[in-house]
């Protein structure tokens, strides 16, 4: 079965506690794929609940890795989100990174705001949008944003609202395999089979490019959860609390120069010699 995935634009997805101190080898790929060495970058530090000490940390790695300007945005409430001096600033970037931290500080902060219609429009215009951890489950149409990995396979125990929308019909979830959340993306996949999961392990990413092909790079893995094939699954049936059953979910491992392509729910092999 065929999906016709929506990429608003360039996105890179990372999975959380990307190497910003040694060999940076997802964030070099995140510059080299900005495709000029002259960039603007702006780091969005909302998400985190220390805001100016994330700003200080990414401000030293894109310093670091050749920036010819970075700004860091430490928005913390939705007034500084429709502030149209930012705005500005944001419109004319090459690199809009999130931070890591709590997604529904992003979506309630940001959404709807001057700040938000600015990143869409620099989207669109070709700028690249990258996330770690919770900037990157905010990219999702459909987001999770709680759920313990313990009790992932348990009616009612992942919650999930409306994320940013630069992509639509795929789930995200990162910190995959360190925090053990392959329960929570397969039951949110068990009520939403015509979406995918994308489960990003630490250091690890996902680069979408609009033409629904995803390819993998960076230390650790990538976890594919595709529901196309669930024949049956009680969902409907248990209680909040009780054990999820379900039938023939899909899974596939890609790690680094692996791909995946979301319209044809295709595995692809290594990419990268």
């Amino acid at each position: 079965m065929a999906l016709n995935p929506f990429f608003l634009g360039r996105l890179i997805a990372i999975g959380g506690n990307e190497d910003k101190a040694n060999e940076l080898l997802v964030l070099k790929r995140v510059v080299q794929e900005i495709g000029k060495t002259d960039y603007k970058v702006g780091v969005i530090t909302t998400a985190s609940e220390d805001p100016e000490q994330r700003g200080k940390e990414y401000h030293k790695v894109f310093t670091t890795l050749g920036a010819s300007r970075i700004d860091i945005f430490n928005i913390k409430e939705r007034v500084q989100a429709n502030d149209r001096k930012s705005a500005k600033t944001i419109a004319d970037l090459d690199l809009i990174f999130f931070t890591g931290g709590d997604q529904l500080r992003l979506t309630t902060i940001m959404g709807g705001t001057r700040i938000f219609d600015a990143i869409q429009e620099c989207l669109e215009n070709g700028a690249l949008i990258a996330g770690t951890s919770a900037g990157a489950t905010v990219f999702s149409d459909t987001m999770i944003y709680e759920g313990k990995s313990e009790d992932g396979l348990f009616k009612g125990s992942v919650l999930s609202t409306s994320g940013f929308g630069f992509v639509n019909n795929i789930i995200f979830d990162t910190h995959f395999m360190a925090r053990g959340r392959i329960g929570r993306l397969i039951q949110i996949i068990t009520t939403n089979p015509t979406c995918i999961g994308v489960g990003i392990g630490e250091d690890s990413a996902v680069i979408l490019k609009g033409d629904g092909v995803a390819e993998v790079f960076g230390t650790g893995q990538v976890i594919i959860v595709d529901g196309c094939g669930i024949g049956h699954s009680n969902i409907m049936e248990i209680k909040p609390g009780e054990p999820v059953a379900v039938e023939n979910v899909r899974i596939h491992s890609l790690v680094n120069g692996y791909g995946y392509d979301f319209k044809n729910r295709q595995f692809l092999p290594l990419t990268i010699k």
